[in-house]
């Protein structure tokens, strides 16, 4: 009999039991498993799981909303680049790629990585085009002379001055270099709007649109770029008539059309009813008191004001609906013909027209995109809502317009959607358990009908307020607190009183008989101005948000991304990434120490108590609200802006947490200031010799733009982490002439 292997270990055998003088080991197949086995092999039941699951959604094509994720990121990182990208360099890097996942396609093989890369490429691609489209010669630097061009647009704004939109431009300067495209200009109260199309001529002072107070902000250059603007200006005096505006062209048909619309609307509804329903119908907002446009903020409905996939829906669903329900009357064609699909064609037309109409804004181009392949989805009997269709509509829209992908009507509207879809997935994919067959009173199905609706508002409003949230934070640094309450009390009167009626009066207009429907729409505008003074009055109406680093917003962007595009259970981790960007926002929150406006002339410190003390401007000026646009305080009143401030006839000096900042507005002050101030600031030209630790002076804002920067004098050498409007190279919406 063989020996054991205890005896040949050296034990022995004694009345069947096995003893040994070394420790009997077990073996390994019947070890018990250690905590780290457990969790390869848990992580490797997850990881085939996921696996699976990844299959599964890729089977039913979820990865293609993904690359039109990929492809608006391309576009966004495009305007992130420090410098202009070559066009070809781009183009051609997205064509092989694309060439190689094609290649390996129809080999059997998916290159995703390669896929993606080529369609991340192509995005920023798009942008770079776009961009070239739209590049045009600038307006250099300021000059006044005779000026002559043809109006192409007119806009009478409420409590301020009106201004028009040249192009053809023409003037007896002789030295001003090539003119732009189109410029902007304001007109004095005293004198009438030229009509649209007319050639005009006048004498007035054009010069370069100005750039962003602060680092990062609002940048009215970048702003008028896309719009093919570049340059703004005023009027001395009044215009002259040169040529009357030609009897119809095309470029000017809609232009008139929707001038036309806006008086006769006027002339109906001439106060605050009137002006908002231009806004609604036509995309008129200019004539809309601020302190209306406060209240609908305030209460959480400004978005009404723009339109939008809301306006676009209600006018193409009511124009879907009543058209199928006309052709439906009918018997024979109800049950020989497609009526649905005929009923959608009418929808398309209604949604084209309502779409000229509006002036085709950023946010109306879109919405007409969304309904226009939701529309088409049904000609080809596909569903109209899905994940699918949106997709379609992105990748149009950002082709179309890459500049939107940073802008906040693009991210609140697609957000809004990709959340309600992926919520109306889920709640039609519940399990639903009925235990009775019918109601049980007659007025019953009339109280749930009726409370289906509060619900759905209620869902649709918590969802899409939620999922816009971040982005209205961190775009506007406010946070309106009964956005949910304002929106149920106001959704009923939009969608049942003042669309349907604003649509009746489009459609009775050509006939003169808007009156009745506009007066009906009229009423439901003043209950809907009424509901958000009301809710706007309420304590607390409106929070200030913290600021928030782009970082944290990419991060709770991607959270809901995955949280809303994919099906399969573990979506729900997007869930942690959005607390996680959540928790960044206090983490990555900037808050520079000195702040200079483009010209030098307004300079903001932030003393040791957090406060910043401004040298240069008064509250309640541009340059003071920008500044504190992502403070936590408002500006302080009057004096007090100014506590810590000593001036002179030459300039100030302002004490920061450590260490003393000079605002040199005469150059007699520069020997005193340089020596004694660790940061000189000065729009005009410092000497090569001063001793300040740094200086920020004409030279230097006319490369640069505005400034913000973060100082660190703790050490024997001081830090400055130095933000600027503009890098070393410009990009072409940044170099539209001097400051």
């Amino acid at each position: 009999m063989p020996h054991t292997l205890c005896e040949r270990l050296g034990g022995r055998v004694d009345d069947g039991a096995t003893t040994s003088r070394a420790k009997a080991r077990t073996p390994f197949a019947e070890r018990p498993p250690t905590l780290l086995r457990h969790v390869r092999w848990r992580a490797a039941d997850l990881g085939a799981a996921f696996r699976a699951g990844l299959d599964r959604e890729l089977a039913e094509r979820r990865g293609f909303q993904w690359l039109a994720v990929v492809f608006g990121a391309g576009a966004a990182m495009y305007f992130t680049l420090p410098r202009e990208p070559f066009a070809p360099a781009l183009l051609g890097a997205s064509a092989v790629l694309a060439a190689v996942a094609a290649a390996f396609y129809w080999r059997g093989r998916t290159l995703r990585l390669v896929m993606a890369a080529s369609v991340l490429l192509a995005g920023a691609s798009a942008a770079k085009l776009r961009v070239d489209r739209l590049a045009t010669p600038h307006v250099a630097r300021p000059f006044a002379a005779g000026i002559e061009g043809r109006v192409v647009s007119r806009q009478d704004r409420a409590e301020l001055r009106p201004r028009i939109v040249l192009d053809r431009l023409t003037t007896d300067a002789d030295w001003v270099g090539e003119l732009p495209e189109r410029v902007r200009v304001t007109l004095s109260e005293r004198h009438a709007l030229p009509p649209l199309g007319a050639e005009i001529t006048f004498r007035g002072r054009l010069m370069p649109v100005p750039g962003p107070i602060v680092p990062g902000g609002y940048d009215p250059r970048r702003a008028v770029f896309f719009d093919g603007i570049g340059g703004g200006g005023f009027i001395f005096g009044g215009w002259t008539l040169i040529r009357a505006p030609p009897g119809f062209t095309h470029e000017l048909a809609i232009g008139r059309m929707r001038a036309a619309i806006v008086a006769r609307i006027a002339a109906v509804e001439p106060g605050d009813a009137g002006a908002v329903a231009a806004a609604l119908l036509v995309g008129e907002r200019s004539a809309i008191p601020v302190e209306v446009k406060e209240d609908l903020r305030r209460a959480g409905l400004a978005h009404l004001l723009a339109i939008s996939g809301l306006h676009m829906m209600l006018v193409a669903g009511t124009t879907f609906y009543v058209a199928r329900a006309l052709l439906a009357l009918s018997p024979g064609l109800a049950l020989s013909r497609p009526i649905r699909k005929w009923a959608a064609v009418a929808a398309l037309v209604a949604a084209t027209a309502y779409l000229a109409l509006s002036g085709g804004s950023v946010a109306t181009i879109r919405a007409y995109v969304m309904a226009a392949v939701m529309f088409s989805a049904m000609l080809v009997d596909r569903p109209a809502i899905s994940m699918r269709n949106l997709a379609i509509a992105a990748f149009i829209v950002i082709a179309l317009q890459p500049e939107s992908v940073l802008e906040p009507g693009f991210q609140m509207s697609f957000s809004a959607v990709v959340a309600l879809i992926a919520a109306w997935e889920a709640w039609r994919d519940r399990r639903v358990r009925r235990l009775g067959d019918g109601d049980v009173l007659p007025a019953w199905r009339v109280v749930r009908l009726g409370w289906r609706f509060f619900l759905g508002v209620a869902l649709t409003t918590l969802v899409a307020g939620l999922a816009t949230a971040p982005f209205a934070a961190f775009h506007f640094e406010r946070v309106a607190s009964y956005s949910l309450l304002g929106n149920l009390l106001a959704a009923p009167v939009v969608s049942l009183v003042v669309m349907p009626f604003g649509l009746l009066s489009l459609i009775a207009m050509p006939l003169g008989l808007e009156g009745l429907p506009l007066a009906v729409m009229g009423r439901g505008i003043e209950a809907l101005l009424a509901i958000a003074a009301w809710v706007a009055a309420l304590p607390g109406a409106e929070l200030r948000a913290p600021p928030i680093a782009p970082a944290a917003l990419v991060t709770l962007s991607m959270g809901l991304l995955w949280l809303c595009l994919w099906r399969e259970r573990w979506r729900l981790l997007g869930l942690p990434v959005m607390a996680l960007g959540l928790g960044l926002i206090p983490l990555l929150a900037e808050r520079p120490d000195v702040m200079v406006a483009p010209e030098g002339t307004v300079v903001a410190v932030r003393d040791a108590s957090g406060t910043l003390r401004v040298s240069g401007s008064r509250a309640g000026s541009y340059a003071i609200d920008q500044f504190f646009d992502k403070e936590a305080d408002a500006p302080p009143p009057g004096d007090a802006l100014r506590q810590g401030v000593t001036c002179d006839a030459l300039g100030c000096l302002v004490g920061g947490d450590g260490y003393r900042v000079a605002h040199v507005r005469d150059a007699a002050a520069f020997p005193e200031d340089c020596r004694r101030a660790d940061i000189v600031v000065t729009p005009l030209t410092a000497p090569a010799d001063c001793a300040a630790a740094l200086v920020i002076d004409r030279t230097r804002l006319r490369r640069f733009g505005a400034h913000a920067l973060s100082a660190d004098f703790s050490d024997a050498a001081p830090a400055f982490d130095v933000r600027t409007a503009r890098s070393h190279h410009p990009r072409p919406w940044q170099a539209s002439g001097s400051e």
